[in-house]
């Protein structure tokens, strides 16, 4: 795994609980110092936060005066945050991830879109409904991606039956803390369902209505737990149509196009889906790490994660066996949804690139020179490392991170050459 060089956090006039800062307790909260009530921010009572360069250092400044009690450096602390939703508990995979950190910062944000491409997508979830926007059915042309009575029942049913779609959603945004169901990656982001499977298949045009309605959206990040189900050239309009979401959307700052490695127990040629250079290749793990028996592999997997099986179903309901490369991929797509919901500023190229340079080989494994495992990509995905690069240490210990928010309102120093900087740590080593 390469290391991330960053540029440190800058210090603003108004001082974030983000910002390098130190907590300074007065003794008497009448008496404040010039230099506190010029450059800090009053937290009430005694209490202030002054921004400083060096946390450490400055402590023990602050700490000589004889009008403060207390100091010490601001940091994110290891809350653990419990949630209402009845399944939560049961979801082994975010704890595996050690995504309670990233739900100590935020749950996300409405203005960050994630579009599922996928079957049906039961937008009336009670634990999808309030995250959904601009849905789409780009197999009958309409907006409404439900799933249809029959679809991919056995025999002649004419039951609700078309389940992937939805449980793929519910793990990237599932709602939290609304006593209902389970938790999504990045619960606050807003959803964009579309269908594109059904039983009557849209066709290559369905698909790419699909990404065309993406683009129109201006997503975020754009999950595909799907792909063919043999060893195909990608088709020249679908590779072009990806290329646009990932480079044209928000601003020219592209879509996170994440695509599932497929659960065929074979090798992904090179002039596949999942080889495209604009796409987040995921291959699956069970819960102990292993590699699953199914999933692809090869050289086009960048990163592996495990296989969320824990999740919403159709009818209002919650499922604990979903499972394959389509529950891995939206672990994924979820956590790269929540990147850009606290930093926007960044592309989809260095998400994708700090998704694989942070991710952790694998011990059971033996990785080549580079790094790489044909099934394990770079590694797995780790949370730790994603936050540790976005939010360098600014005080003590590892738990020393920003406490809440986004450094992203020109707080965060992201230099000109940052993805070019990536490139020569690591950008190289995909495919």
């Amino acid at each position: 795994m390469h290391t991330l060089v960053l540029i440190p956090l800058s210090l603003a006039a108004e001082p974030s609980p983000l910002l390098p800062a130190v907590i300074v307790v007065l003794e008497d909260a009448e008496r404040v110092p010039e230099d506190l009530s010029a450059r800090g921010r009053h937290l009430g009572g005694p209490s202030w936060l002054v921004p400083e360069v060096d946390p450490e250092q400055a402590t023990a400044r602050w700490l000589a005066l004889p009008e403060v009690r207390l100091a010490e450096p601001d940091r994110l602390m290891p809350m653990d945050r419990r949630f209402d939703d009845p399944s939560y508990g049961g979801q082994w995979y975010l704890e595996e991830l050690g995504a309670e950190a990233l739900f100590a910062i935020s749950m996300g944000n409405p203005e960050t879109r994630v579009a599922v491409l996928d079957s049906a997508i039961e937008i009336a979830h009670p634990d999808l409904i309030e995250g959904v926007v601009a849905p789409y059915d780009a197999v009958d042309d309409d907006e409404d991606p439900s799933p249809n009575p029959g679809e991919y029942c056995q025999g002649s049913s004419t039951d609700l039956c078309d389940s992937h779609g939805t449980s793929v959603s519910g793990v990237i945004a599932a709602r939290a803390d609304n006593g209902i169901g389970v938790v999504g990656i990045c619960a606050e982001c807003s959803l964009v369902p579309v269908k594109l499977l059904g039983e009557r298949d849209g066709g290559l045009s369905a698909s790419i209505a699909a990404f065309e309605h993406a683009i129109e959206q201006d997503v975020a990040v754009i999950n595909n737990s799907w792909g063919y189900v043999e060893s195909i050239p990608v088709p020249s309009t679908l590779a072009d149509v990806i290329h646009r979401a990932a480079t044209e959307t928000r601003g020219g700052l592209g879509s996170v196009v994440v695509f599932a490695a497929g659960n065929d127990d074979r090798e992904i040629q090179d002039n596949e889906l999942q080889a495209l250079d604009d796409v987040l290749c995921v291959s699956a793990l069970d819960s102990y790490g292993n590699k699953t028996n199914y999933t692809n592999y090869g050289r086009s997997v960048d990163v592996s994660a495990p296989s969320a099986t824990v999740t919403l179903t159709i009818e209002g309901g919650v499922t604990t066996t979903f499972g394959g490369t389509s529950a891995a991929a939206p672990v994924v797509s979820g956590v790269a949804a929540w990147i850009l919901a606290e930093h926007p500023e960044l592309s989809a190229a260095e998400v994708r690139q700090l998704l694989i340079d942070t991710a952790v080989p694998s011990p059971l494994v033996q990785a080549d020179e580079d790094g790489f495992h044909e099934i394990f990509g770079y590694g797995v995905i780790d949370l730790e490392g994603v936050l540790a690069a976005l939010y360098p240490d600014t005080g003590s210990g590892s738990e020393a991170r920003p406490a809440t928010g986004c450094a992203c309102s020109g707080a965060v120093g992201w230099s000109p050459g940052w993805l070019a900087l990536l490139g020569l740590l690591g950008l190289s080593r995909r495919r």
